[in-house]
């Protein structure tokens, strides 16, 4: 089985997935800078193609990405060639010395409920790692209503997706089966995937924040940006 988000999910998610996140990358300066964090480290964890990467660096951060898939860090580090990026999972990377951290798109949700321990030791490690009045903005996945769809898909001018989502309520588990479908050549190569999140209820991440030591603000947006059906947004800030 090929890893998550290898080279052609990263190529198709890249190509016609990253809506979501240029249009929050205006917004989390926005919230950075409100906190008074106008420049220095941030952290881009689970950073994906890079693009918050990329417009963090033109705002005039030095950025960091930290991405399980080397599919996407390769992707990240042309589009955004003056941050660094490397490989590492969300579970066991190193959080260098920084002024902020980003975890965008549910990353958090890629734990499964039975690790907990291992997301509250990233809580611990982010803590740790921010300067005194840093901020670590992330989003998750609370509830998965309206999260699950039938068979649908998408196409591209080189590539198509079809994808579809189900929740199994005995084991708190969302999966996503994804094909995708990539020209190489004059032929389609097709690849599957399967993804699996675990739902986590606001108040357990806010414990794990708080226990942590953040003092934490939750909100159904990234300023005027809405999140997805389902998902909260935090921000958490290192007491000065």
């Amino acid at each position: 089985m090929p890893p998550a988000y290898s080279i052609d999910l990263a190529y198709v998610h890249d190509s016609g997935f990253t809506r979501f996140a240029r249009r929050a990358a205006p917004e989390l300066i926005r919230i950075l800078r409100k906190r008074g964090i106008r420049s220095g480290v941030v952290v881009d964890v689970g950073c994906g193609s890079g693009p918050i990467a990329a417009p963090l660096v033109e705002a005039g951060y030095d950025v960091i990405g930290i991405d399980s898939s080397p599919a996407m860090i390769r992707l990240a580090s042309a589009r955004a060639p003056r941050a660094r990026f490397r490989v590492g999972s969300l579970t066991a990377a190193h959080i260098p010395r920084c002024d902020a951290a980003i975890a965008l798109n549910e990353v958090i949700n890629y734990v499964p409920r039975q690790r907990l321990l291992p997301l509250r030791a990233f809580f611990a490690r982010v803590y740790h790692a921010l300067r005194p009045g840093g901020v670590l903005l992330l989003d998750f996945m609370a509830s998965p209503d309206g999260r699950t769809y039938p068979a649908k898909s998408r196409a591209g001018r080189d590539w198509a997706i079809v994808a579809r989502a189900s929740f199994d309520r005995a084991t708190n588990v969302l999966t996503r089966e994804i094909t995708t479908f990539r020209k190489v050549g004059r032929d389609y190569r097709r690849m599957k995937e399967t993804h699996r999140v675990t739902p986590y209820p606001a108040a357990e991440v806010r414990d794990l924040l708080t226990r942590a030591g953040f003092d934490v603000t939750m909100g159904r947006s990234y300023g005027r940006l809405r999140l997805l059906p389902g998902d909260v947004a935090a921000i958490a800030q290192k007491p000065v």
